[in-house]
């Protein structure tokens, strides 16, 4: 206007995006079970609440055409389960919170 340069903000709602943030797992935490790589989640094969042995398969991981095991770091019970099928996660994403059980 003017020969002068204006600023003006125009407020777009139908533009705007809803990012998600993932947690991250907790290194040097035995019962945080983080995404080994990127990925598809494509089975959760354990339920809030179940007790699991140390190296029982939890879920199944896919990229590229390749289905990676994802097992169980110490035996305990699964306390929360942060996924679901279909759900596209980075590596290092938390994926399940394990309780150890005592060891004898």
């Amino acid at each position: 206007m003017n020969g002068q340069l204006r600023s003006v903000f125009v407020k777009d709602t139908n533009a705007s995006k809803e990012m998600h943030i993932h947690p991250k797992a907790l290194k040097g935490v035995k019962g945080s079970v983080g995404a080994p790589m990127p990925g598809d989640v494509i089975d959760i094969r354990v339920q809030e609440g179940e007790k699991v042995e140390k190296n029982q398969p939890l879920l199944v991981l896919t990229a590229m055409k390749m289905e990676t095991m994802v097992r169980a770091p110490t035996a305990g019970t699964i306390t929360k389960i942060h996924i679901r099928k279909g759900m596209n996660v980075q590596g290092g994403d938390l994926l399940i919170d394990i309780e150890p059980s005592e060891q004898k």
